[in-house]
């Protein structure tokens, strides 16, 4: 039945395969492909090294599919904003910069640089290394650099055509599109309209509760000098220096750690895959999100990663590091990812698959305020960064909603964020930018957690002293990925019995 409904979900889907942007200012194959060489491509024999310069050699193949997916979306009168181009562009020329590209660079090229070190780390003769570099060399100059040059020329060209307005109500059928995006990042037959003013209700409450911290803490002032007091106040922020990031990283850890610890409280099924907690790479440091989850390899060989973007430390607060660390890693993504993963008895594509958003990312949030249930979050700040955390994925109903639908412009949406959240300018900035390129996808967190919760409220009252936590948390998990509709059938089965 799964397997049918994400089918039936493909073949709906279909009229609008050249309506969603291929090259994003958060990603796309243009950054994609190297992060899945640097970071998935492991190098440890001759053979190993060959595939890696085998897959660059590939790269005038590849991006030549992906230029002509922008000209089939161009011919449909799909570009994305005008501004996205030089981003792009960017983005593209610094996969190539330096070394062996550019002969006279100081640095080498992130590629290169990858493959260089992993050659050098092989257990072979100095002669094989330096053949084998020579051959990357070749296959940087030969396949990679003429790639990205090709898709840069494509970008300068398209760029004049571009539409400088935003969102998805201006593409051909914009409405229809946007509500098709909905359905499938929420799973719901949910309209603009409702998401909205849910949005709107949620932000109204949780800044409430943000009240209840203020007072707590002894605050005089209003929410907004509230805000302004914690996005400004050095004590809520590591050092941005090689020592404060080291320690952002470790704090991250020994949250994990604790809440580990601590599972058996709430599950019976734990994931077996380890997690790491890493720094996002200099190379793509630009575009990446603020923190993501890498999945572990099904055969245990690679863990699963909590990314961390560091690039700028003023944007990663202490007091938000808590509820980040649940989100992204346990009891958040790393277990639900990795349990799927390691089901026994489904087929791969439930193991597997991606899609239904609102579960994934549902879950992940719900584990936030899970984290409280625990008894974590005793620091009045760091719950405050829970409830700052909730509230971002609120304002995410309003302003996607409002850019998509209500024709919004970008720095109506802009101000909006900054005005009801203490993110700052660049960081509402990004957030608004990822949402133009992403239609729908940012109403999935807050829709999916208010779905579990809700199930789990059901249950509750339906099972009366016989439900128990850790059963409601097996029902969720051990099926993978599902869609809301048919998660809310598994959960009211379990109840029933």
């Amino acid at each position: 039945r799964l397997f049918r409904e994400r089918t039936e979900d493909r073949i709906a889907d279909f009229p609008w395969r050249h309506h969603q942007y291929i090259l994003t200012l958060v990603g796309g194959p243009h950054t994609n492909l190297p992060v899945q060489l640097i970071n998935q491509h492991k190098v440890e024999s001759r053979e190993d090294a060959l595939a890696y310069i085998a897959r660059l050699r590939q790269f005038p193949r590849y991006f030549g599919q992906v230029e002509e997916r922008l000209r089939l979306a161009d011919a449909a009168g799909i570009l994305p904003p005008r501004y996205f181009f030089p981003d792009l562009i960017t983005t593209a020329r610094n996969q190539i910069k330096g070394r062996p590209v550019e002969p006279e660079a100081s640095v080498e090229a992130p590629l290169f640089a990858d493959l260089s070190a992993k050659i050098g780390k092989l257990d072979l003769p100095q002669a094989e290394k330096d053949a084998l570099t020579e051959q990357a060399r070749a296959a940087m100059l030969d396949g990679v650099a003429p790639a990205y040059r090709s898709l840069i020329k494509w970008l300068q060209g398209a760029a004049p055509r571009a539409n400088p307005d935003h969102g998805a109500w201006r593409l051909p059928r914009g409405g229809e599109f946007y509500a098709s995006c909905l359905k499938r990042w929420t799973s719901l037959p949910l309209t603009a309209d409702y998401i909205h003013r849910t949005g709107l209700a949620e932000v109204t409450r949780i800044h409430g509760e943000i009240r209840a911290i203020m007072k707590q803490v002894d605050f005089t002032g209003s929410l907004t000098d509230f805000f302004n007091f914690t996005r400004e106040d050095d004590r809520f922020y590591f050092p941005d220096t090689a020592e404060g990031k080291a320690a952002y990283l470790k704090q991250a850890v020994d949250y994990t750690d604790a809440i580990r610890a601590r599972l058996d409280q709430v599950f019976n099924l734990k994931p077996k895959a380890p997690m790491e907690v890493r720094a996002v790479e200099p190379f793509r440091e630009k575009s990446a999100p603020s923190a993501f989850y890498n999945a572990p390899s099904p055969d245990g060989t690679r863990p699963g990663i909590f990314y961390a973007n560091l690039s700028n430390m003023r944007a990663r607060p202490r007091y938000g590091l808590e509820t980040l660390t649940y989100h992204e890693g346990i009891p958040g993504h790393h277990m639900q990812v990795a349990i799927a993963q390691e089901l026994e008895g489904v087929p791969d594509f439930q193991k597997f698959g991606g899609g239904y958003s609102a579960y994934g990312e549902g879950w992940a949030l719900y584990t936030e305020q899970l984290g409280k249930e625990m008894g974590f979050f005793q620091d009045p700040y760091s719950d405050y960064g829970r409830l700052v955390a909730e509230l971002w994925r609120a304002v995410r109903l309003v302003v996607d909603s409002g850019i998509h639908a209500k024709r919004w412009d970008r720095q109506q949406a802009i101000d909006y964020f900054v005005d009801n959240t203490p993110m700052d300018l660049d960081g509402a900035t990004r957030e608004i930018d990822r949402y133009i390129g992403w239609p729908g996808q940012a109403t999935s967190y807050k829709i999916g957690m208010l779905k579990i919760l809700e199930l789990r409220e059901a249950a509750k009252k339906r099972m009366g002293a016989r439900f128990d936590i850790r059963g409601f948390h097996d029902i969720v998990l051990k099926n993978g990925r599902l869609p809301l509709p048919l998660l809310q059938e598994q959960v009211e089965a379990w109840s029933k019995l």
